[in-house]
């Protein structure tokens, strides 16, 4: 008995050793089917949207020549970009309905020179989606986006040996912090061209060098935090054209050096103090633009790099720009290094001539800015709501407006209307005092005291009878 007790406990501890070692080695398979899917758990939560990778299907890729081409087929379903092996020079992804790119999909692709996105919906660029590293290819990578709306650019979504980043006709929901990451040395441009961007977080775009950044025709549909761009080193031009921002925060642009800026044709809803830091090793020109409610330090962060050499001074190009102060007026402020040329800047407000010395003959502005570009600054005539045209120039206003004597007059004319007012108010309570106590005075009757007629007859003999007399 003891014998066969020992061989069914050996049988059955080989049997349960048996099925250990089976849930292993499914387990062991089952993760590396996630891992070879880029799938990091079967529920990722994003805050806005949860999926499940195990319901998305896998692109088909075909690799034709030196070329991979990923099509949806404009199928109505979610779908996933598998990892993919091989080597292409270039990739084209297109016509996805909706589309999710998790991390390290494409690492094992050799020679990949340009990856093309077109006709994608609700791409979702998981953290390193598109992530290249530097041992993997020395070569670097061309990304462009064309009619592409992306639901999400995760943090160090675009990561490795980047040369160039293009979007264009398309629409951004998020940026995340991180979501650019450059490894490359510098990159050579970063361009956005009628691309409208829902939210953007702060340090979205930090510490990378680039030739070339080129935002046209874009709108910013919420406010722009501080550092949105963070670091980055331009070394050619900045050039934003005909973009529309909402309300830009204290260095939401803050650059390390711009070699030429150039800002035209912008529409803010409002700029804070120093929204823009930079420093410009050649040459700034900023025009055309309306910044809305204006910072009187707003331009203050604009500075020279210590770069720059020649005998003399930068000159900052500041021409047919307006700005707001949405309470008093403030004139703008520069830095004294540059050579400031201001032509044709239209002050959406009013001027009043208690900001000029009207004894100074001919009168002039208080304010040296004022004074020293009164000849370029203009304002809103008083009373026109026409936000196109009746705008003058402040050295015009002054001379119609602000003389000494038209001063006075404008300084006495209410004083003494207030005088009037004053002495108008006083004679108008005294008479209805008078009046009052008129009233009160015909209201009062003397009634006499109730006497019989002998009591009436014995106090008039009294009145009529003069002094009594006593013989004593």
């Amino acid at each position: 008995m003891l014998i066969k007790s020992l061989t069914i406990y050996e049988s059955c501890r080989k049997f349960s050793y048996t099925i250990n070692i089976n849930v292993v080695v499914i387990t062991m398979f089952t993760l590396l089917d996630l891992i070879n899917r880029g799938v990091r758990g079967d529920i990722y939560y994003r805050g806005y949207k949860t999926i499940n990778y195990h319901q998305l299907l896998n692109v088909s890729c075909i690799a034709h020549d030196a070329k991979y081409i990923c099509d949806c087929g404009n199928i109505k379903q979610s779908m996933l970009l598998p990892h993919l092996l091989g080597s292409a020079y270039h990739m084209d992804i297109s016509n996805c309905n909706a589309l999710t790119i998790n991390a390290n999909a494409l690492e094992n692709m050799r020679g990949l020179r340009k990856i093309t996105f077109k006709n994608v919906n609700n791409l979702i660029l998981n953290k390193y989606a598109l992530a290249f590293p530097t041992y993997g290819s020395n070569t670097p990578l061309i990304l462009r986006f064309e009619k592409v709306n992306i639901e999400l650019i995760d943090s160090h979504a675009i990561n490795g040996l980047i040369e160039e980043i293009t979007f264009i006709d398309g629409h951004i929901h998020t940026i995340n912090p991180f979501a650019i990451t450059i490894l490359k040395d510098h990159a050579l441009l970063l361009k956005m061209d009628n691309i409208s961007i829902n939210c953007i977080e702060s340090q979205a775009f930090k510490k990378f060098i680039v030739e070339q950044i080129d935002l046209r025709n874009c709108k910013f549909l919420s406010s722009m935090p501080s550092k949105a761009f963070y670091e980055v080193e331009v070394l050619d031009t900045l050039n934003i054209m005909g973009v529309q921002f909402q309300d830009i925060h204290s260095r939401a642009f803050s650059f390390k050096m711009i070699s030429k800026l150039t800002l035209i044709q912008n529409n803010f809803k409002s700029v804070d103090a120093e929204w823009l830091e930079a420093f410009i090793k050649e040459d700034v020109s900023i025009r055309e633009n309306n910044f809305g409610q204006t910072s009187q330090i707003a331009f203050k962060a604009i500075m020279v790099h210590r770069d720059y050499v020649s005998n003399e001074k930068m000159e900052l190009r500041f021409s047919n720009n307006t700005v707001n102060f949405p309470n008093q007026i403030y004139p703008l402020e520069f830095k004294d290094t540059f050579n400031l040329n201001i032509r044709h800047l239209r002050y959406d407000n009013e001027f009043s001539c208690h900001d000029v010395d009207v004894k100074h003959k001919p009168p002039q502005p208080k304010s040296a800015f004022f004074q020293q570009y009164k000849d370029q600054l203009y304002f809103r005539l008083k009373n026109n709501s026409d936000k196109n045209d009746n705008f003058i120039v402040l050295s015009q206003f002054i001379a119609n407006e602000c003389h000494e004597s038209i001063y006075w007059l404008y300084i006495l004319l209410p004083s003494i209307g207030l005088l009037l007012s004053i002495i108008a108010a006083i004679s108008a309570i005294i008479w209805y005092k008078q009046k009052r106590q008129r009233q009160r005075l015909k209201m009062e009757i003397i009634k006499p005291e109730p006497r019989t007629y002998k009591e009436t007859q014995i106090i008039y003999q009294i009145e009529n009878a003069g002094l009594l007399k006593t013989d004593l």
